[in-house]
């Protein structure tokens, strides 16, 4: 008999343990990790910075364009670049007078240009084209427009006008 009360009484005790330490008085916060934003709105990345936690979305990840002028070979440089845990940008215009801009400066500047254009992978080469001239103010005496653009499913789009 003793031995049944013994364990009865270790019973309860090891169970009123288990049952305090589960409800203890600590407030847990739990930070929801989801992201569902969808929108374009971009936040200035810096390498290293991941765009996800930053809502940065385009329907592309990587986004390089180059264009020349008869008196001004690569006169606009753009490369912009979504990485798994980064967002790399560089960015250079002669013809505005910048000098070549990486990292956060780059994205200050690529960050309206590259929400005006508004690119979609079902978008025909023309439009995609005009999207382009018209959000980077390209003048139409270019001799050569290059880009070259990967979807976030991972198709490549290459572009090439000369004139």
């Amino acid at each position: 008999m003793k031995s049944k009360k013994t364990f009865t009484v270790a019973s309860l005790l090891l169970s009123s343990a288990l049952f305090l330490g589960a409800c203890g008085d600590k407030d847990e916060i739990t930070k929801d990790v989801t992201n569902n934003n969808t929108g374009n709105d971009i936040e200035d990345n810096a390498p290293g910075d991941n765009p996800a936690d930053t809502g940065e979305s385009f329907e592309f990840r990587k986004f390089e364009l180059e264009v020349d002028y008869p008196d001004q070979p690569e006169a606009l440089d753009v490369n912009y670049e979504e990485k798994k845990d980064s967002t790399d940008a560089e960015y250079k215009n002669v013809a505005d007078g910048s000098s070549e801009a990486t990292g956060k400066e780059a994205m200050a500047k690529l960050k309206p240009l590259l929400v005006k254009m508004r690119l979609k992978e079902n978008m025909s080469e023309e439009v995609i084209i005009d999207q382009i001239v018209s959000a980077f103010g390209i003048e139409d005496n270019y001799t050569l427009l290059e880009a070259s653009i990967t979807w976030q499913n991972d198709e490549k789009k290459e572009i090439v006008v000369t004139k």
